[in-house]
């Protein structure tokens, strides 16, 4: 069987993390299907590390018409449609005659363009559910984020007393809590809460500098610094760690997708726009995930205490 998927347009690292669960439970769905993905970035090669897809095709400059004729000529039996925002890529597929297609938007004259479409509203559910959903519907299945467990092999068991913290924000500062407000609260967890066996660090290539900051133990805890880790060796921090903290970025959701313990901290980019819009749609919200935003005088990140994020952090830790 061959099936197509066209992802949305984003390139960023934590936009194609969140399509991650929808192709783990699409090779579920079809265990011997070819599967291809349809982008406009070469950011979306990311997906071939992992065992889930089989080839990218980069279709950015193609004509509407070379579309709908390289969609015919690859003789697909199925498509998948997650990009909803583009009607160049609703009316290709239709075009392309594939009898089983699939795809969702808000717009309900897409429906005509679709074996199923799926009528969905932006902002009403964490995004990997939203893509999730599609094959939810048409599968009739139930699957869920944490479903990227399958790319490890979790018959291991995974020593869950570490704190793993994470920096980053490459979208810019706005996202970005102080490193030395991540030391500090690091060492008034570790004071209070001795029995943590570790405090990982998560780093990627805008954070490498940091590293000099980062002591060898906090209070007598050893620290590991984690230097861009593989998507399968972020899973496997997340299910090895008792408690994470974390700024809105990339790495930030695979911890969400599998529903540890998480502590996310998010900021302001303009008096216009605020964390509240953004988390509607990229905050995943469970029993144990915690979001904590600037307070509304200064719209700051960095006007979030260390008091308050180690105090929820030993509540959480005790619970």
């Amino acid at each position: 069987m061959k099936i197509a998927v066209f992802v949305p347009s984003r390139p960023h690292f934590g936009n194609i993390l969140t399509q991650l669960p929808f192709f783990c439970a699409l090779k579920t769905e079809y265990p011997n299907a070819k599967i291809e993905v349809w982008s406009k970035f070469e950011q979306s090669k990311m997906l071939l590390t992992v065992d889930t897809i089989s080839s990218i095709i980069n279709y950015k400059k193609f004509s509407f018409f070379h579309l709908v004729n390289e969609l015919k000529a690859s003789k697909y039996d199925a498509i998948y449609n997650l990009y909803s925002g583009s009607d160049k890529v609703h009316a290709a597929i239709k075009l392309s005659n594939i009898k089983q297609s699939f795809g969702h938007s808000s717009n309900t004259l897409h429906k005509y363009c679709y074996q199923h479409h799926l009528h969905i509203n932006k902002g009403f559910q964490y995004i990997a559910n939203s893509h999730l959903s599609l094959l939810n519907a048409v599968r009739d299945k139930n699957y869920t984020p944490n479903i990227i467990k399958s790319l490890i092999d979790t018959s291991i068991p995974k020593e869950s007393l570490g704190l793993t913290l994470l920096p980053g924000g490459g979208a810019g500062d706005y996202k970005r809590w102080a490193l030395k407000h991540y030391l500090a609260t690091a060492e008034q967890i570790a004071i209070h809460y001795p029995e943590l066996s570790v405090i990982n660090w998560v780093f990627g290539p805008d954070e490498k500098h940091y590293e000099e900051s980062i002591p060898s133990t906090i209070s007598n805890i050893p620290t590991k610094i984690h230097h861009s880790p593989t998507i399968s060796n972020l899973i496997e921090l997340a299910l090895s760690s008792k408690l994470s903290i974390a700024n809105d970025c990339g790495p930030t959701h695979i911890f969400q997708m599998l529903t540890v313990p998480l502590i996310t901290l998010w900021g302001w980019k303009s008096q216009e726009a605020s964390p509240y819009n953004t988390m509607s749609e990229w905050f995943y919200s469970h029993e144990n995930s915690w979001a904590i935003a600037p307070n509304e005088v200064d719209k700051c990140i960095n006007s979030i205490t260390v008091d308050k994020v180690s105090s929820l952090a030993l509540a959480q830790l005790r619970r």
